[in-house]
This record gives structure tokens, C-alpha cells and sequence, in this order.
């Protein structure tokens, strides 16, 4: 069984999304369609030696290899009693190909990211890899970033330094604003950021809050010299945000980067259509900031 999904997406700009459901452990749980490549069911496995717990091991499919990640075991869960309706969600993001393991598969949705609200704070812990909350039809659907799955399973808890200024560049004097609805990459970001000699970085937690912030700036005379923004965000993505910017008469020469974990010819196209300067991979730190050196030259003078 395979069911491919490269064919559900949805309009750029509009600050809807796919949501892929499916079930673990009795819960509902949601995952963006554009990172989910198909649909398998269970395959036959290669064992991994010393791979992650949770990495049941590895599997082929059309001449690519993808690791396995047993979302039960990867959250705690006790094991199912029967898999005879698991499926394989197969992704890539980040160049990355991988599978992942859930009870079964229930159906999409397309929802607006403002239907989404924010994970209650019960969990300390920035590198949760829940994002948000989707209710519809009178049921929870908790929404998983597989990407900060992905990180843990890598042990990724940094980002690689970028490199020094070069002469004529002056990063501490480039105000950026930057968008992104995870905690643990907010906090990886500006650390990086100010290492590499930023100074005046303003943060968002996610698209809405970052419109609100830029207007704030207009009105005080203080805007940023460019917006670094993440594609998946609730209440308003970047893609929305995006657009909105590139359409507003004050704003619309703003530089922004779509910085995603998102990369593909459709999502490259969706952010050229609403006026995204540069898409850039998570988590290529040195080239998000020579893109910035690049953008920003014109804008502050040496």
C-alpha cells in the first residue's frame, strides 16, 4: 500500500494548510502535508547498530534509504498491541528522507494556521515537538514538528557557528527581526546569531506576533533592516506574513528570508509568489547569515 500526497497542496499565501492525521496511542495527531512524501504500510526492516532507541531501523524505497523512527517508543509510549493498521508516514525535509511509525492513518484536513492555538505550558522543556493545538470537528488534534524529532534523535542541540565579519561588514549595527514558533530553535538561533556579531535581533513566536512587532516598529521609526521567518507557524505562517509585508506600502522593500525546514520546487515557487527574497535550510546558519551580509549591504552603510 503506498498513497502518494505530492498532489495536496495547498495556495501560497493564504495561511492555510494540510494536515495529515493519524493516531498514536489513542491520541489524534496532526502533521503538515508538505513535508509527508507518501504513505506505506509496515516494511521489512535492516537493524541499525547504535542507533537512536527509537530508531527501529532501516528500510528501502525506490533506491533511497530511510531510518525508521518508532513514534511510540520515541514519546514513551507503551508498545501497540497490534500493528496490523500501523502505517509508515515517509517525509523529507531538511534534504532529509525518514519514516515514521504511527497506529494508524486517518485522514487531511485543510485548516488555517489561526484555527491553531498554542500548546498549553505545562511542558518546561523548549524542545518539545509539539507546536500547537488544532480543534476541528469537536476533536484535539495535537500538532508534531518531525523535525525537532529529528533533531533530538541527531542529538542536534546547537547550531554551527557562522563565519567572522567580513571587512566592510557591520553586524551589529543590522537590526533583525526573526519569526519562528520553536523555542529551542529561537534560542539556537540568536545564540548563533550573536556570536556571529548581531547585536539588536527581535524575536516572534510565530507569524501573527511578528506583523503585530513590525507595525509596532513602523509606527515608532524602528524598523528592522531585514525578517528571517519560518513557514510553519500558528496563528499567521510565513508565507502569509510574507505576502503581507511584500504588499504594504511602507513595508514592501523590507528584505525576508524564508528560513524553513520546508524545501522543495513547489515550496520554492510558493515563496517566490509572495515576494520571499531567499529560501534558505534549516539549519545552514553560515549561509542565512551570508545572505543577510548580502540583503542588508545596500541598506546600512559601512
Amino acid at each position: 500500500m503506498s498513497k502518494q500526497l505530492s498532489n495536496i497542496l495547498t495556495e501560497a499565501g493564504t495561511n492555510e494548510v494540510e494536515v495529515l492525521v493519524f493516531r498514536l496511542n489513542e491520541g489524534l495527531y496532526g502533521v503538515n502535508v508538505a513535508k509527508v512524501r507518501e504513505i506505506i504500510a509496515k516494511v521489512t526492516l535492516t537493524s541499525l547498530p547504535n542507533s537512536h532507541e527509537a530508531v527501529r531501523g532501516v528500510f528501502k524505497l525506490r533506491d533511497h534509504v530511510y531510518p525508521m523512527v518508532d513514534l511510540r517508543k520515541f514519546f514513551n509510549m507503551p508498545p501497540a498491541k497490534d500493528e496490523s493498521n500501523a502505517r509508515v508516514i515517509v517525509t523529507e525535509f531538511n534534504s532529509e528522507r525518514m519514516g515514521f511509525l504511527v497506529d494508524h492513518v486517518d485522514r487531511i484536513y485543510r485548516v488555517s494556521w489561526g484555527d491553531m492555538s498554542e500548546v498549553p505550558n505545562v511542558n518546561t522543556s523548549e524542545d518539545t515537538a509539539l507546536t500547537s493545538v488544532l480543534r476541528v470537528d469537536d476533536r484535539m488534534i495535537l500538532m508534531l514538528d518531525f523535525e525537532r524529532v529529528a533533531f533530538r534523535i541527531a542529538g542536534i542541540t546547537d547550531l554551527e557557528d557562522a563565519a567572522p565579519e567580513d571587512e566592510g561588514t557591520h553586524r551589529s549595527d543590522i537590526k533583525v527581526l526573526l519569526a519562528d514558533d520553536s523555542a529551542l530553535m529561537r534560542r539556537m538561533l540568536g545564540t548563533s546569531m550573536t556570536n556571529a556579531g548581531y547585536q539588536d535581533i527581535v524575536m516572534a513566536n510565530d507569524g501573527g506576533q511578528a506583523w503585530e512587532t513590525l507595525l509596532e516598529l513602523l509606527e515608532s521609526a524602528s524598523l528592522p533592516d531585514i525578517v528571517v521567518t519560518d513557514i510553519e507557524m500558528p496563528k499567521m505562517d510565513g508565507l502569509h506574513l510574507t505576502k503581507k509585508i511584500k504588499e504594504h506600502e511602507q513595508l514592501k522593500h523590507l528584505p525576508v528570508i524564508v528560513f524553513s525546514s520546508l524545501v522543495s520546487d513547489d515550496n520554492l515557487k510558493k515563496c517566490k509568489s509572495v515576494g520571499a527574497d531567499r529560501q534558505l535550510t534549516k539549519p545552514e546558519l553560515p549561509g542565512l547569515v551570508k545572505v543577510i551580509d548580502e540583503l542588508v549591504s545596500d541598506r546600512v552603510p559601512a
